[in-house]
């Protein structure tokens, strides 16, 4: 467990020491989330969190993890969505709309770059056991990968719309997963959840309520994008189906908030992917509820769902 703790305190302080840096370059790049109708904030704020996470995350990743083809998949498939993230948060910052194909060309072709590395779903087994496993054939396989990575991109960055929120979710699911991999013997899996856990807390110290910096559709498309390749190396690739439950609870608060909003524009006619003020943490500022106390609210879901998973986890063991 030492081990864990010194590769988790590097990446935290790494990221948590390149923050001020790429703060610095956003704001003399102009590359800032102007406050508008929709927003909380009432100031503009550097959309450079991602920048830092990202590069903290692949030094501490290529310095304490022998290089494995997850080492490639991380670095490449995210500095695809870094890339295209940033080039968003550019056009935002000067009032501009990004087109939204470019980014789902991205987030597919980083998803299937994971696939052909072989950090893939492989087959579904029976609910509990696993015995009986049906193996996919190519082209579901493909699928179901894609669809899983891609999810998760989109999860992360639709959650990200408060002060703290997306940092400590993260940090909170990686948390479960890292518990989840320890009782499996998954050390690999346990290193790289680990290192999100450092990195999303060194982005929190400084985007905590009120944050002096934000993640930027860079930074939560990575996210998102390493969460959905660290469950798919680890737990999901051979699944059950509770094993497929577990991990849906532990990452519980991104999957059903995105779930409520999908269904809930449906309902309204309006565009799946167009922003709007209908997420939960919304749904409790109108309640009237500060940023801190509907953060706290989440937080305190997220770790009710990590508890249900981990219990699962361990009745079925």
């Amino acid at each position: 467990m030492v081990y864990f703790l010194v590769v988790g305190l590097f990446a935290f302080f790494v990221v948590y020491l390149l923050i001020p840096v790429t703060k610095r370059i956003a704001i003399q790049l102009g590359v800032v989330d102007q406050p508008n109708a929709r927003k909380i904030h009432r100031a503009p704020i550097p959309l450079s969190g991602g920048l830092a996470i990202y590069i903290g995350a692949m030094l501490t990743l290529f310095l304490f993890f022998e290089t494995t083809s997850l080492h490639f998949v991380l670095a490449w498939g995210g500095f695809i969505l870094l890339s295209l993230g940033l080039v968003d948060d550019w056009f935002k910052s000067q009032g501009k709309d990004f087109p939204a194909w470019p980014k789902l060309i991205g987030q597919v072709g980083s998803a299937v770059f994971a696939y052909l590395l072989g950090i893939r779903f492989f087959g579904l087994g029976e609910f509990w056991t696993g015995g009986g496993l049906y193996v996919f054939p190519a082209w579901l396989s493909l699928l179901a990968t894609v669809f899983w990575i891609v999810g998760f991109i989109n999860m992360i960055n639709f959650l990200d719309g408060m002060d703290g929120l997306a940092g400590g979710i993260t940090a909170i699911s990686s948390m479960t997963l890292f518990t989840i991999s320890i009782l499996r013997g998954q050390q690999d899996v346990a290193i790289l959840a680990v290192i999100i856990i450092g990195a999303s807390l060194a982005f929190l110290k400084h985007n905590f309520h009120p944050a002096s910096v934000f993640l930027g559709d860079a930074g939560s498309m990575f996210l998102g994008y390493t969460i959905g390749v660290t469950s798919l190396y680890g737990a999901m690739k051979s699944a059950t189906v509770a094993t497929f439950i577990i991990i849906i609870l532990a990452l519980g608060v991104p999957v059903f908030d995105t779930i409520q909003v999908i269904l809930t524009r449906i309902r309204a006619g309006s565009p799946i992917y167009k922003a709007d003020r209908r997420h939960v943490h919304h749904r409790l500022l109108s309640n009237g509820l500060t940023q801190r106390q509907a953060v706290m609210v989440i937080y305190a879901m997220g770790i009710g769902f990590s508890i249900l998973s981990l219990l699962l986890f361990l009745y079925i063991g």
